[in-house]
């Protein structure tokens, strides 16, 4: 089991980088280290603060808490069809590595979306988005572990109730779950989706006239 520390320096995971101490503080890879944290006191007897890539997060104070810190990793195409693939990612994936990779191996969808900073395990609880690209257009399901019961529950995208940089997770859920896997589905044949001006103005810029994804992922970034 991994351990659990005390007073623990949270500097190094929020991207502000802002000195605060952590009660208690430890972190997880998967299911199983869950269920074993879940088994100790201060699991038992303390408020609860999960973290991602601690990027929408601004400390003001320490932390009168258990910070769990989501590092479940894993990327792993799990079916596909004549047009799409569906993409399994763990929680506590980095979100811009995650798009490097499908940029990486062309499944189209989320290019939009590169350098946004934080965790694949975040991105359903915000419904990020950006350049005209939401990740309800590529959702396809997740997996998360409720704190209370320790049970696994699966959400699909009506269940998620995504709105404008919103779903259950930020409020009728909110604090309730821990995201361990988001289930995407990509495109081998995607549209390169340029409806902001702000791309087009640096693909003209660059020179280019027929922009693959990884065109438009240099554009944005």
């Amino acid at each position: 089991m991994n351990q659990i520390l005390n007073n623990h320096s949270l500097r190094l995971y929020n991207t502000f980088g802002i000195e605060a101490k952590a009660k208690y503080f430890t972190q997880f890879e998967s299911i199983h280290h869950l269920e074993e944290v879940r088994e100790t006191s201060q699991f038992k007897t303390e408020q609860k603060l999960i973290l991602g890539g601690g990027s929408n997060i601004l400390f003001t104070k320490n932390q009168d808490s258990l910070v769990l810190l989501n590092q479940i990793k894993g990327i792993e195409v799990i079916s596909e069809d004549k047009e799409s693939y569906l993409i399994a990612v763990g929680g506590g994936e980095n979100w811009h590595e995650f798009v490097l990779f499908c940029i990486e191996n062309n499944y189209a969808g989320i290019e939009n979306m590169s350098l946004i900073p934080g965790s694949v395990g975040a991105s359903p609880m915000q419904n990020i988005g950006a350049y005209g690209t939401e990740i309800k257009d590529v959702f396809q399901s997740l997996e998360a572990y409720h704190l209370e019961t320790g049970e696994i529950h699966q959400f699909d995208k009506k269940d998620c109730n995504f709105g404008y940089r919103e779903s259950v997770f930020k409020n009728k859920y909110k604090g309730e779950y821990i995201i361990t896997k988001v289930v995407y589905r990509l495109q081998k044949k995607g549209s390169i989706n340029t409806t902001y001006g702000a791309i087009n103005q640096q693909l003209e810029a660059n020179n280019i006239v027929n922009p693959t994804i990884k065109d438009v992922s240099n554009a944005v970034i």
